[in-house]
């Protein structure tokens, strides 16, 4: 392997001028960033890049290497990347990969999601990233490949969110090549991942086989996807753009009437939009028959459409999203914290000061139980009792959120209905009541039943 030495850039190093001009925008508001560093030759480069841009911008650089412990040789590329980051005075950090833990089917996925979700951990303004304008051809091929729309073209964007961190991708409009030879300027040494041989796996395969043919025959074509997919995101901006004027603005919900004067294109724009604020990406089928089941049943139904975790409902109008959860466990016992989340109801119970409400100690030995049906509750003093049923009903609870809605009992006492009431004979003046706020629906009212119950 070659020295990873710092060497600053000579006048006639058009790449690095290149990359200090196009880089001191995007670090204008950051002021911490993190290479994600293989110590392979495109991260080998940015290393080096941002660790000569360092002396001239204050910004804070460090550099972190994931462990994937595929290869007999990832001891070797750690230990190298050690070697190289104290060589230029750069701090360095590594973690081993669960892959097992990881989300996605193939090898490919569930070492790429090992590594976002490490970058996202990082708790940095930028995580730097290596991926060049080859890179940036191959994704299109391998998306268009896979039947993408205009959003997927758009393949790999400059900057991203990620987490409270940001995707950050100064070199997609650099070719490979340009790199291989700032590299041998520098003397820079790298790793070489035997796995990228293979053409067993599909970006191999493009890498290798299809893009070589492609350039012979159109020698332009990585810089022409590249510019691309330039458009394909700019067209997507505006779709997404379209969608939102359309919606009248995005809240957690989306009215269906929103849907009514729209063509087809645009109904199916409108909504891939909605669930893409959500993370959910549905396949054409998948969308038309959402569309269907929410835009053309009855008017008295509620339907309920799944795609993976997250359910897609439709009631009182409008189509809410939420994860698609199992009924909460059996009684569970309640602390007197003021907040506490309770994950396997799906929300947060909060305690909060009442004019009217639970006494202190009367928050002492509650229990949580979900509805089982015919539970009823004095509202008032000398009024009749209610049907819980009915209250969730009148303050306008979703249908699938009813049977996750926590009744808090003492004995065989029912003393509240969290957010909605407490039992008129437990009431107190300069009491406690409690709130509950589901995970899906954040903007609950506080307190669905306000007044005190005399």
């Amino acid at each position: 392997m070659a020295s990873s030495r710092k060497s600053p850039p000579t006048e006639a190093d058009a790449l690095y001028r290149h990359f200090s001009a196009r880089a001191g925008a995007d670090l204008a508001a950051a002021t911490q960033v993190a290479v994600g560093f293989s110590g392979g030759l495109d991260s080998s480069v940015l290393l080096h890049l941002l660790a000569c841009l360092r002396d001239e911008r204050p910004f804070v650089l460090s550099a972190f290497h994931l462990h994937h412990g595929l290869s007999p040789h990832a001891d070797d590329w750690l230990a190298h990347c050690a070697a190289v980051c104290e060589r230029l005075g750069v701090p360095f950090s590594w973690r081993r990969a669960d892959l097992d833990a990881a989300a996605g089917d193939s090898l490919e996925a569930r070492a790429r999601a090992a590594r976002y979700a490490a970058y996202a951990a990082l708790g940095v303004d930028r995580v730097a990233l290596a991926h060049h304008r080859d890179d940036q051809a191959e994704t299109v091929l391998y998306r268009l490949a896979r039947g993408a729309g205009v959003h997927g073209a758009a393949a790999m964007p400059a900057l991203r969110p990620l987490g409270l961190s940001r995707v950050w991708r100064p070199l997609l409009d650099v070719p490979r090549a340009d790199l291989l030879a700032y590299a041998q300027q520098h003397g820079l040494g790298w790793v070489e991942d035997e796995s990228n041989r293979s053409i067993e796996y599909d970006r191999n395969y493009l890498r290798r086989r299809v893009l070589p043919e492609l350039e012979a025959r159109f020698p332009a074509a990585p810089a022409a996807l590249a510019r691309a997919a330039r458009h394909f995101g700019e067209a997507a901006q505006l779709l997404d753009e379209l969608a939102e004027l359309d919606a009248g603005g995005w809240s957690p919900r989306l009215a269906l009437a929103c849907f009514e004067p729209l063509t087809p294109a645009r109904r199916r724009n409108l909504l891939r939009a909605f669930l893409a604020r959500a993370g959910l990406r549905p396949d054409e089928r998948q969308l038309a028959l959402l569309l269907e089941q929410m835009l053309e049943a009855r008017a008295d139904a509620n339907p309920c459409f799944r795609l993976g975790g997250i359910a897609v409902h439709r009631y009182r109008g409008e189509l809410w999203l939420g994860e698609a959860r199992p009924l909460p466990p059996g009684p569970q016992g309640l602390s007197d914290a003021e907040s506490a989340p309770l994950p396997g109801w799906g929300g947060v119970l909060t305690w909060c000061p009442a004019s009217f409400g639970l006494a202190a100690e009367g928050r002492k030995a509650l229990e949580l139980r979900p509805r089982a049906g015919g539970e009823s509750i004095r509202l008032r003093r000398g009024g009749p009792r209610r049907p819980v049923k009915h209250l969730l009903q009148e303050a306008g609870v979703p249908p699938w959120l009813r049977d996750r809605w926590p009744l808090l009992w003492q004995g065989d006492r029912l003393v509240a209905v969290a957010g909605l009431a407490v039992a008129a004979e437990c009431q107190v003046e300069a009491g406690w009541r409690p709130e509950w706020r589901p995970d899906d629906w954040p903007d609950a009212p506080a307190w669905l039943l306000p007044g005190p119950a005399r």
